[in-house]
């Protein structure tokens, strides 16, 4: 290696630090704006475009930088260029108009000395790279908003608020709940929350409701040096537009955010270490008028305004994920969350605007964050935590619930469109988890049952199919408590035939062709069980909603796909419950351990409720994937697997024993008894099994090619009188037992 290898400026790039390239950038300050075709400038990583070639042994990272930048090449965007693992620290700046050096020095055009530098020359010899990116301002793609979703019972990080002024009605997000020790604040965005004692609403439970009146504790804009004390930045202000609305209620509120997991400790950040480290990482949000967000960051202190001399800049930069939902108007006040290695989110920003670029014809809607950091301290408020998150537990009504709204956010990076298409119908298809409240589920579903209005897909098979049609709209019990639904929820894969003492699930795990119905008729017959309420049928249940999966897509009827998709949500959410699976699903036969079955699943769950969360979050994702199926035959087949598996979790005549050798009850003395004994392994299978009906939903999905037969704009909430439609009709996947579900069964020979 050489002299000049060691000490060339191209390795001495990955050196210069955050400070580095504002000093560089306050420094060039006039000569950067204005320069022709300038509108924006920022700091950050070089962008790579995606067609130049990837370092080799031969061409390391610096040669093959100056190589490229050697090379004349068409203009750079944000669609085609990307952050590389070796990109370098630069200075960004921001053109509308893409100009080559020879047009410059042409007739009529704007002059040399109005050409970007490639490089900046610091007075003490320091040089900083410039990285020049072609932008096309526009206005965001209102076409691209969704229904806003509305609290039902708590109001939370990521639900609207609405404020009136001048006759004139403004949404925006909540952030989430902060505190100054006396009172308690919705943190959003001070351009919608209002001067001093403006009044502010929400719909909660299908009604106006006012929530707070917006608080004298406010921001707008700082001096950029007054806020970074370490930083240089003359005639520059950091937006921060933040405001605090003083809740009416406390109990109408909860710390959680809507439609994200439990959120991790604040992303503390300060001039120590605001690194370009920063740059391309992950964060995550919930926006009232988008839903889910997903983006990264790609720049930080962006000067998106510069007038009369002085600029305004914002902290971050955030840029959507391209097949995900892009922020809209309405997503102001939502908190970003950087999203940790481990999956933890630790909240990072407070959104207050945004930045539409038109590239290729589409709309790319960035968010403008700041630091909520500052805003924290500048406001001086503390983040509230852990105020009626509520526990979750996970079987009985709110457990089916909870293993949906899991799973839709587990379908693989390879099916980005299901991705979207699902987590836009998670709260179709069951809560966020924001809203996996026990009692709220309960309250919600049973007024939906009463009043007729939709409930989520999760546990309609519970809570409507298992109902008279005169006690409810779409019930399917001829009689009460009887009908065909009731034997579909099970199956006693363990029971033994009595002429070899080989258990059914045995004997189909030995051989995949004995799940059929005719070897089940026939062994349930050896058996003598022979009434329709004792031949359980649980795997032929999924094999007929994956079939009715896979002819919705081929039909191209989204509504019908994510209608049966919700539904089996349910039927999964039962085979990996392992009594679901048992001869002894509430007993032994002479009577010991009566009650096992609500004592564990409902009693047990709902006292360990947050050991069971924090457990179920840290292990699902390390649970592997079960793999995907072909057809309903093997998703029968990985039905009775998954089976299997709940019974190796959780051994059911373990389970039946241990309560036996209690008082009995569903006491918390109890429950402890058990949990001591099964909590690992209740985990295990509830990850197991949220982990299968993603992987069921996927397979459906491939077998169709829903991939190519579907554009991402289709990936769209479905309209929930639509959905409701669907499973009131008693032909939509009709139940049917044993006797009767094989010619429906595609495949079944």
């Amino acid at each position: 290696m050489t002299i000049d290898d060691i000490l060339g400026v191209e390795r001495n790039f990955a050196s210069l630090s955050t400070r580095d390239l504002l000093e560089a950038r306050d420094l060039y300050h006039w000569h950067l704006i204005h320069k022709a075709n300038v509108v924006a400038t920022a700091v950050g990583l070089y962008r790579i475009r995606k067609s130049d070639p990837w370092p080799t042994r031969d061409r390391p990272d610096a040669i093959e930088a100056k190589v490229q930048a050697a090379q004349p090449k068409g203009e750079r965007t944000f669609e085609n260029s990307e952050v590389r693992e070796y990109s370098w620290p630069c200075v960004l700046v921001f053109v509308d108009r893409w100009q080559y050096p020879a047009e410059f020095a042409a007739a009529g055009g704007p002059g040399p000395d109005q050409i970007v530098p490639k490089t900046l020359y610091m007075p003490d010899g320091r040089m900083v790279p410039v990285c020049i990116v072609k932008v096309e301002r526009t206005v965001p793609d209102h076409d691209l908003l969704p229904a806003w979703n509305w609290p039902e019972h708590l109001i939370g990080g990521g639900f609207p608020l609405i404020s009136e002024a001048q006759n004139r009605s403004s949404v925006a997000s909540v952030g989430g709940l902060v505190t100054d020790g006396h009172l308690v604040y919705a943190l959003t965005s001070r351009h919608v929350a209002g001067p001093d004692g403006h009044l502010l609403s929400t719909i909660l439970g299908g009604h106006v409701t006012e929530i707070g009146a917006s608080s004298e504790k406010q921001l707008t804009r700082r001096p950029f040096s007054e806020v970074y004390t370490e930083f240089p930045g003359r005639r520059t202000f950091l937006t921060l537009d933040a405001g605090l609305v003083a809740v009416s209620n406390l109990d109408d509120w909860t710390s959680q955010a809507y439609g994200l997991p439990p959120i991790g400790p604040l992303a503390d950040l300060s001039e120590r270490n605001i690194s370009l480290r920063l740059i391309n990482a992950e964060v995550r949000a919930y926006g009232a008028a988008s839903g889910l967000l997903a983006g990264r960051i790609a720049a930080l202190f962006f000067r998106h305004r510069s007038i009369g001399g002085y600029d305004d800049v914002t902290d971050f930069l955030i840029a959507p994920e391209s097949d995900q939902p892009h922020s809209q108007p309405g997503d102001s006040g939502t908190i970003w969350h950087l999203v940790q290695k481990d999956g933890v989110l630790r909240p990072l920003a407070l959104q207050w605007g945004g930045q539409a670029f038109l590239q290729s014809g589409t709309t790319f809607n960035f968010a403008l964050a700041a630091s909520l950091t500052n805003v924290l301290r500048l406001l001086d408020v503390e983040l509230v935590v852990e105020h009626n998150t509520g526990a979750v537990p996970f079987w009985g009504k709110t457990g089916h619930y909870s293993l949906a709204t899991f799973a839709c956010e587990e379908i693989s990076g390879s099916s980005p469109k299901l991705q979207a298409l699902m987590l836009a119908n998670q709260n179709r298809i069951s809560f966020a988890e924001a809203d996996l409240v026990p009692k709220d589920i309960d309250e919600a579903t049973k007024r939906a049952k009463r009043e007729g209005r939709f409930t989520p897909l999760a546990d309609v098979p519970d809570v409507i199919w298992k109902n008279t049609a005169s006690q409810v709209d779409g019930g399917r019990d001829p009689f009460p408590r009887q009908g065909p639904e009731h034997p579909v929820h099970y199956a006693d894969i363990d029971m033994e035939r009595p002429s070899d003492g080989r258990s059914l699930r045995e004997l189909c795990l030995a051989d995949h062709a004995n799940v059929s119905v005719d070897f089940w008729q026939a062994f349930y017959d050896e058996c003598d069980k022979t009434a329709s309420k004792d031949r359980g049928l649980l795997p032929f249940r999924v094999w007929q909603f994956f079939d009715a999966m896979v002819d919705a897509l081929e039909r191209d009827d989204l509504v019908d796909f994510v209608c049966a998709a919700g539904l089996l949500a349910h039927y999964v959410g039962d085979a990996c419950q392992p009594l679901h699976g048992s001869v002894l699903a509430d007993g032994h036969e002479d009577g010991r351990g009566k009650g096992v079955h609500s004592a564990y699943e409902t009693a047990m769950i709902d006292h360990q409720a947050v050991a069971v969360l924090a457990g179920f979050t840290s292990k699902l994702p390390g649970t592997a994937h079960p793999g995907f199926v072909d057809d309903g035959h093997g998703a029968a087949v990985a039905t009775v697997e998954l089976m299997d598996r709940a019974a190796g979790h959780v051994d059911p005549e373990d389970l039946v024993d241990a309560y036996a050798a209690t008082p009995g009850g569903k006491s918390k003395a109890v429950t402890s008894v058990l949990w001591t004994a099964f909590g690992a392994g209740t985990i295990a299978t509830l990850c197991d099994g949220t982990k299968a009906l993603a992987a069921l939903w996927e397979s459906a999905w491939r077998v169709a090619d829903g991939e190519t037969r579907f554009t991402m704009a289709a990936m769209q909430p479905m309209n929930k009188n639509a959905l409701r439609n669907r499973y009131e009709r008693k032909t939509f996947v009709e139940s049917l037992d044993l006797d009767h579900i094989r010619p429906v069964l595609k495949g079944h020979p």
